[in-house]
């Protein structure tokens, strides 16, 4: 018997009805249970508006995570102490689709294509026009790169107004036509290297120092692209897909590589592990997953009771769970510190809590008993007299009476009846 030393994975998801989760995973699928769940906000308080658009590391230890609301507004979270500090992107229009930062500045962007960045004293906006469905931003804080609706890539420094590199589209197809834009998630592979997935179903890399056309195009029939993430190699991406499908895309050969099933709706989120060789994806159906590089195989799975919209997994270091830092201090002290940003692990789902804090409306009707409901039948008319056996036949004879009024009707529909004269 071979015995597998059991390591430990941290994934952070957010939802569309902005609870926002920390999940202890551990690669001994036996210590997985729902006590490895915990909600970092109070469910309890949150608001329609509440749904989290974005989410992103906040340093390259990932030890900060930036939450993007649809309130416009941006938290900073520190997986020790909790949230920290809140921005307000009162900027354009729609929901905020990228979001970065690197030493004190941070980056939002708002579907209406205005990108704010905020620094230590003031804060700076760019207008990069058209509609954004995605802005991403490079590790060194340097340019960022964006896309969306009839709006190609393009690759921005911080320190200019223009664009530093416009895609362009590829030729028009043997109709004549002009082939449809629509990027809905790009990542950076290298500092010159971008991948970028659309609506339309292509999946393209483009080189920033080669051209400006893409260098690499995946197209794929009747599959809207949704989100995209880094692969295990610098010419391969995972692509998630609306209608459940979760791809590598392998560059070198121009096709879909591996897939991996199990997913019963649009996928929102993708992220890799390189270090365990694990590839996580949320998805509408509301489930976490976990595959298998090489294998394939769904090696966990997770009911997170609401739809979930972007997963982070921390790779960096480890987070430990609220309740176990309670368990290891003194129980005193403990018991007299309340959470202020930060909710206590909660041992079932958020559907069961709520459950069994609801009021009872109405107990089951209980059953009369047969002498009740046999007395009832016989009750005599208020015209008649009241002995039960009059009643009864009176009843007797409605009820023979009813039987051959609907036998001549029957009769009747029949005689009229075109293919019975026939």
């Amino acid at each position: 018997m071979i015995l597998t030393e059991d390591k430990e994975l941290d994934f952070f998801v957010g939802t569309r009805i902005g609870s926002f989760k920390h999940i202890k995973y551990h690669t001994d699928t036996s210590k997985n249970n729902k006590k490895c769940i915990e909600n970092l906000v109070n469910i309890k308080t949150l608001q329609k508006d509440d749904t989290i658009t974005c989410m992103e590391w906040g340093n390259a230890e990932q030890t900060e995570i930036l939450l993007g609301k649809r309130t416009k507004e941006v938290q900073i979270y520190d997986t020790t102490y909790g949230f920290s500090k809140s921005y307000t992107a009162d900027i354009g229009n729609g929901d905020i689709v990228g979001l970065g930062k690197h030493k004190r500045k941070v980056f939002a962007a708002v579907a209406s294509g205005i990108v704010n960045i905020w620094r230590k004293k003031d804060s700076e906006t760019i207008d990069v026009g058209g509609k954004l469905d995605r802005m991403r931003l490079w590790r060194d804080g340097t340019m960022f790169a964006t896309g969306g609706e009839e709006n190609d890539l393009k690759v921005w420094k911080v320190d200019e107004k223009t664009a530093v590199f416009v895609a362009k589209n590829l030729p028009h197809d043997w109709l004549q036509l002009r082939r449809p834009v629509w990027v809905t998630d790009l990542t950076f592979i290298d500092e010159n290297l971008l991948a970028v997935c659309s609506r339309h179903g292509y999946v393209r890399l483009y080189d920033t120092r080669a051209q400006r056309r893409p260098v690499s195009n995946v197209d794929t029939q009747n599959l809207a692209a949704t989100c995209i993430s880094t692969g295990f190699d610098e010419r391969q991406v995972l692509v998630g897909f609306g209608r459940g499908q979760l791809h590598q895309v392998d560059f070198r050969q121009n096709r879909l590589d591996k897939g991996y099933k199990g997913a019963a709706g649009a996928i929102t989120s993708v992220a890799v592990s390189e270090k365990h060789g694990l590839i996580v994806s949320t998805c509408l159906d509301r489930h976490l997953r976990v595959h298998d590089r090489d294998s394939k195989s769904c090696v966990y799975k997770q009911y997170l009771t609401s739809k979930l919209s972007h997963v982070l997994v921390q790779t960096e270091c480890t987070t430990s769970l609220k309740a176990d830092v309670k368990e290891e201090g003194d129980p005193q002290e403990t018991a007299s510190q309340e959470p202020v940003a930060v909710e206590s692990r909660v041992e079932d789902s958020d559907l069961d809590e709520v459950f069994e804090n609801m009021e009872v409306v109405s107990e089951k009707r209980r059953k009369r008993p047969l002498e009740a409901i046999e007395v009832e039948s016989v009750k005599p008319s208020t015209e008649g007299t009241t002995d039960p056996e009059d009643a009864i036949v009176k009843l007797l004879r409605s009820t023979e009476k009813e039987k051959r009024r609907r036998e001549k009707k029957r009769r009747e529909k029949k005689a009229k009846s075109v293919f019975h004269n026939a």
